[in-house]
């Protein structure tokens, strides 16, 4: 079976081997998080808002509830997870509302674009590439005027170009590339929280950055030998599964 790597595959791996293993080789369930259960719902919630068929131009109010809506749907869904976490109330709720800020955020900024009748885009696109072994999920892929932009959600406490940032861009323009044979002409980071969406220029040095990322990555990990891959995180990587 072939084996492909993702984002958060490789970036798991460069911050630490011994987590890639137990995680992607030994197959170790992770715990819960908080801030993954938070993730999932908020981009869940704008994917279905791309993705509605009988999404008319509204007023702020009116599509405001159906995106909340759509929110703590998926939120309630996990909520076995969230128990699992053993927060107490008052935190789950300033995460929920933390969570409804950021959506209403992006729909301010995104309301009018939907209003003026501009092509919806289309949401959480899983593209391969066999060449390189590598898949990933774009958010959004939005089309016009001949230009295509490629959009990530993040709903983290940072609003910086991160290493792991770099390298999810950098997957992303390689599998645009090869799926539609062009690049992307930009990739634009929306952090949620900060209600900021930052907009990088594609350059033909992220794909090969991405090439060479996917060629290092996999010929790490062929190895099944739990020696081969060492801790660098002094064990903190242990702690983060059941």
């Amino acid at each position: 079976m072939t084996k492909f790597l993702s984002p958060t595959s490789i970036n798991t791996y460069l911050r630490c081997p011994r987590k890639y293993f137990l995680k992607y080789i030994k197959g170790l369930k992770e715990k819960p998080s908080i801030h993954l259960i938070r993730g999932k719902a908020v981009h869940d919630a704008i994917a279905k808002m791309h993705k509605s068929d009988n999404q008319e131009p509204k007023d702020f109010e009116g599509t405001k509830m159906n995106l909340l809506s759509l929110f703590n749907h998926s939120w309630i869904a996990q909520e076995e997870q969230i128990k699992a976490l053993g927060l107490p109330e008052k935190g789950l709720n300033e995460y929920y509302h933390e969570s409804t800020e950021m959506l209403l955020g992006w729909l301010k900024r995104n309301l009018p674009s939907l209003q003026n009748g501009k092509l919806r885009p289309q949401a959480e696109v899983k593209l391969y590439s066999h060449t390189h072994r590598v898949m990933g999920v774009i958010d959004a892929i939005h089309s016009g005027n001949g230009k295509v932009t490629l959009t990530d959600y993040k709903t983290g406490k940072i609003d910086i170009l991160s290493q792991d940032i770099k390298v999810q861009m950098s997957i992303y323009a390689l599998l645009y590339q090869e799926n539609f044979g062009v690049l992307p002409d930009r990739i634009i980071l929306d952090f949620l929280k900060f209600q900021q969406a930052k907009p990088f220029l594609v350059k033909n040095d992220f794909t090969q950055y991405a090439e060479r990322i996917c060629k290092k990555i996999h010929e790490k990990t062929s190895s099944m030998d739990e020696k081969d891959y060492p801790c660098k995180c002094r064990g903190w990587c242990a702690k983060d599964f059941q």
